[in-house]
């Protein structure tokens, strides 16, 4: 059993108070993964928070698929990174890493309740901004991921991660490493890729 370990880091970059941001570290070990390290970062005043998962072991750069047809497929794994990028083929979702990206460790079920409540405030908006056919498609893609939760349909879900540090973990899962092209078309979050020159 790991314990969670709390750092004190200084003060808050979004709101400035003093001495109000802590970081939780907990390192523990994923079966058929490796040891990971969640970290947590939160400020005591503002809330501001920001989380990663870390890979402790060197893992080469991998795409991960797997097609839900089934409600027990919604309990593979999903450990991703800041650097991996998510996609749910048929329903055109993609998740990429940005300035702002969050690591995580959850399923594929909680990947679509993450997708369904950016789409529930999407559809907000575009109702508030009269755009009908926009809250319609919105409607089609709810619509869709409630029936890929009932089992009645199916659903495409990759992971790719340029590090190595994102994965999907279950029975059904298939992987392969990532070309040099597809790695170079992968947005890397707030990491960069260095490559030393030769010679």
């Amino acid at each position: 059993m790991s314990e969670i370990q709390e750092v004190h880091l200084g003060d808050c970059p979004i709101c400035g108070a003093k001495n109000s941001l802590k970081a939780f570290q907990h390192i523990h070990e994923i079966p058929y993964f490796g040891k990971v390290m969640e970290s947590t970062i939160i400020c005591e005043k503002c809330g501001y928070r920001n989380a990663d998962i870390m890979i402790l072991e060197e893992r080469e750069p991998k795409l991960y698929t797997v097609r839900v047809e089934e409600e027990k497929d919604l309990f593979t794994r999903v450990v991703r990174s800041k650097s991996g990028s998510i996609e749910l083929e048929e329903i055109g979702v993609k998740i990429e890493p940005g300035p702002a990206a969050e690591g995580f460790i959850t399923n594929i079920e909680g990947v679509l309740e993450r997708v369904r409540e950016t789409l529930l405030m999407t559809r907000d908006f575009k109702r508030q901004d009269g755009e009908d056919e926009a809250v319609k498609k919105v409607d089609e893609l709810l619509t869709y991921i409630e029936k890929v939760r009932e089992g009645k349909k199916p659903l495409t879900v990759k992971i790719m991660d340029p590090f190595g540090n994102s994965a999907l973990i279950g029975e059904k899962v298939k992987s392969r490493l990532l070309t040099k092209d597809e790695i170079k078309k992968l947005s890397t979050g707030p990491y960069i890729v260095y490559e030393p020159e030769e010679g």
